[in-house]
C-alpha cells in the first residue's frame, strides 16, 4: 500500500477543493436596486453585493445616530443633518443600480454564472420611485437647513422686522 488511508485497489479520487469563485450566489440587479432603495443608509446593498467596504455607509450613520443620541441634538444640529449623506448615496445608487445595463451588472457581479439579469418595467419603477424619493427628501433636508441657518442668524424673529 502506498497510502495508509486506502489500499491499492481502491481507485484514488482527487481532493474537492473549494474556490470562492464557484461559490458565488447569483445577485440580482432589481434586488440590489431595491436594497439600496430601502436600506441604502446602511449600506446593505453593498452587502449583498459583495462588496469590499460596505460598512461605510453604515459607520456614517451610526455616527450621526450616535452624535444625535449622545448630545441630545435637535433636527437644527450637525449630527442629524449627516444622515442625509448616506440616505442620497443609497438613493442615487438604487437609481444607477435599476438602469445599468445587464450584461455589465452580470460581468461586475456574476462572472461566472450562467444565468442573467433582464431589463423590465419593475426596473424602471424602481428607478423612477427612487427618483421621486430623492427630490422629495432632497427638498425636504434643503428646507430644513435653510430655516435652521434662518433661525441661527435670527431672521425668523418678529422683532428683526
Amino acid at each position: 500500500m502506498a497510502d495508509n488511508t486506502s489500499p491499492d485497489w481502491m481507485p484514488r479520487m482527487p481532493h474537492p477543493t473549494l474556490s470562492l469563485e464557484q461559490t458565488k450566489p447569483f445577485r440580482h440587479q432589481l434586488t440590489a436596486a431595491c436594497l439600496s432603495l430601502l436600506l441604502g443608509a446602511i449600506g446593505a446593498h453593498g452587502w449583498y453585493l459583495g462588496r469590499r467596504y460596505w460598512y461605510i455607509p453604515l459607520m456614517v450613520t451610526a455616527l450621526a445616530i450616535g452624535g444625535t443620541v449622545a448630545w441630545k441634538q435637535g433636527l437644527d444640529d450637525v449630527f442629524p443633518n449627516m444622515l442625509i449623506l448616506p440616505v442620497s448615496a443609497g438613493i442615487i445608487e438604487a437609481v444607477v443600480l435599476a438602469l445599468r445595463n445587464p450584461k455589465k451588472f452580470d460581468a461586475l457581479y456574476n462572472p461566472q454564472s450562467e444565468r442573467h439579469n433582464q431589463h423590465g418595467w419593475p426596473s424602471v419603477l424602481t428607478a423612477v420611485i427612487a427618483s421621486v424619493a430623492f427630490v422629495n427628501i432632497s427638498l425636504y433636508w434643503l428646507v430644513h437647513i435653510i430655516m435652521a441657518v434662518y433661525r441661527h442668524l435670527g431672521w425668523l424673529d418678529l422683532s428683526v422686522y
